[in-house]
């Protein structure tokens, strides 16, 4: 079951109930921050293990209420464009089927975050769609994940744990 831990300003948005929960993997564990990029509303997805950001430009009120569906329909399209094996990418997405969404609980995952969205407003560089800005964002090394790609941490934690 995926968790996602949005922040004060997401949940706000999204006007929904929160769910306490306190142990989670961390592979399966996302934070998330809503922004304006360009004067549309942005949701970024972090994951607490690689690392690695989803991002997602233009969400609208109404697709909060689908936001598992949102969720995990563009991280397959983002992780099949960084050509991880669709099996790999299929059990992980069936085997953390479901979503509970509950408030942030680390600090150093919330500093990553903040820094990638700052990094987005500062370059204001336009990308044809979603899934380049994602493979631009996710080629940043962080010394949280010991000076490595989020994306290849990423993908070592899906081979380790999803592959055969």
């Amino acid at each position: 079951m995926y968790v996602i831990r949005a922040t004060q300003k997401l949940l706000k948005e999204m006007d929904y109930k929160v769910q306490k929960i306190d142990i989670s993997v961390p592979l399966n564990t996302w934070h998330a921050n809503m922004f304006t990029l360009n004067r549309r509303k942005t949701i970024v997805f972090m994951n607490d293990l690689s690392r690695l950001s989803l991002t997602i430009v233009g969400v609208k009120k109404a697709q909060l209420k689908n936001v598992e569906e949102l969720f995990v329909s563009e991280l397959r399209n983002y992780l099949m464009s960084e050509e991880i094996e669709e099996k790999v990418i299929s059990r992980y997405i069936e085997e953390n089927e479901g979503m509970i969404i509950t408030t942030t609980n680390n600090r150093s995952v919330i500093g990553t975050l903040n820094e990638i969205i700052y990094t987005m407003k500062i370059i204001e560089r336009e990308f044809v769609e979603g899934i380049e800005r994602n493979q631009w964002n996710n080629r940043f090394i962080y010394k949280a994940i010991k000076y490595e790609y989020p994306i290849e941490v990423f993908k070592k934690a899906m081979e380790e744990n999803y592959r055969g």
